[in-house]
């Protein structure tokens, strides 16, 4: 039962850290958008690479903080397979090269229900931008009758 609540407790940082992300995108999109007078190419591109960047660290932060849960555990022998096992873990890829105590199997399943989960609210959240963004960014290059493009 120590192990599950651990391991929730442990589920709930790595959502906390999403959550985080998803408010500094929110905010970094606004910000972003101040900066530039038109929607232009440049800006959906800009806005595009931000999201999945800030995307990228949150995941790897994920990961570091179920990684750190298994080294201070002491479930793995080095910081490197601990990373190493979180990241198997978390993307749900279990290669199963690093075998788990039986004692503390537990929380490789339950860090790759948190990985999907928030591999899902990542995804999420770059479809939503995506979304925002696509139908504008189309709009900027229009066709003459002359079947020439202008961009915008």
């Amino acid at each position: 039962m120590q192990d599950f609540l651990i391991g929730s407790a442990t589920s709930i940082l790595v959502m906390l850290a999403h959550l985080a992300g998803t408010i500094l995108i929110v905010f970094g999109i606004k910000s972003l958008r101040s900066k530039f007078r038109d929607m232009n190419i440049l800006y959906v591109s800009v806005i595009l690479v931000f999201v999945y960047g800030i995307l990228m660290i949150v995941l790897f932060a994920s990961t570091g903080i179920w990684a750190a849960l298994y080294y201070n555990l002491n479930l793995v022998e080095d910081w490197g397979n601990a990373f190493y096992s979180a990241l198997v873990n978390y993307t749900t890829l279990g290669f199963g090269d690093l075998v788990q105590a039986s004692r503390t199997r537990i929380y490789g399943p339950m860090a790759a229900a948190s990985g999907i989960l928030m591999f899902s609210w990542a995804a999420a959240i770059l479809v939503y931008v995506l979304q925002a963004h696509l139908p504008a960014m189309i709009q900027l290059t229009v066709h003459t009758p002359h079947n020439k493009r202008v961009d915008h």
